[in-house]
């Protein structure tokens, strides 16, 4: 599937902001030393700040999660003005989705610790799978889609599943182009298309069967 060129800061280094600067640091110190042995004062040193105003930002090793998280929701959604509908829903999605991975691949090494440090302990993990489904509602919302209700909570939850497949994919897929995991997205966008459509039209149907009359005494 095309994709357009990603115009997203390549890695938040660049960024002279206080907060860009502490999230490369933290993830250089997981790469070294894994998530399990993170520490603020090793992050500070690394940032060259003051232990202080690191903790002004992140109070706490978990904090860092989340102030990730925004970085992705940023790399996905900062340039999204107005719903492209020249394109179609599952493109639109696809484009959200790679910006995201455009955005891990340029702290893969530390992404990658993180993510298997994160899978053992437990705590840390409710709260980032928590937090992906407030990234994954504003993907929906940017793609032109309202999840609300109860289809709006299946959207979030398929497109939770869409994204953290392809994601184990790219934990593997060292390549630079992604290939794999471009293929792999589309794929399971593919999967989840076909079974809103099938739902939708099963449900259609149910609303328009007669109802049957009930039982003569």
């Amino acid at each position: 599937m095309a994709r357009k060129p990603s115009t997203q800061k390549p890695s938040p280094k660049q960024d002279a902001n206080p907060m860009a600067r502490i999230l490369d640091a933290a993830l250089h110190e997981v790469a070294a030393k894994g998530w399990q042995h993170l520490s603020l004062e090793a992050v500070a040193r690394r940032a060259e700040m003051s232990l202080g105003d690191v903790l002004i930002h992140v109070p706490t090793t978990a904090h860092i999660l989340a102030r990730f998280a925004d970085h992705l929701d940023r790399a996905a959604l900062s340039n999204v003005k107005d719903v492209d509908h020249s394109q179609s829903v599952r493109d639109r999605l696809f484009d959200l989705l790679m910006r995201r991975f455009d955005a891990l691949q340029a702290h893969r090494s530390g992404v990658v610790a993180l993510m298997t440090g994160v899978m053992r302990e437990p705590g840390d993990l409710a709260m980032l799978m928590a937090r992906l489904s407030r990234s994954m509602t504003a993907t929906l919302s940017a793609a032109g889609l309202a999840p609300y209700g109860l289809r709006g909570l299946a959207q979030i939850m398929g497109l939770k599943a869409v994204y953290l497949s392809a994601l184990r994919v790219w934990q593997k897929d060292e390549s630079a182009d992604m290939a794999k995991v471009m293929a792999a997205l589309d794929r399971s966008l593919g999967y989840a298309e076909r079974a809103a459509q099938f739902s939708l039209s099963r449900f259609a149907q149910s609303r328009a069967a007669p109802e049957k009359a009930p039982p003569r005494n």
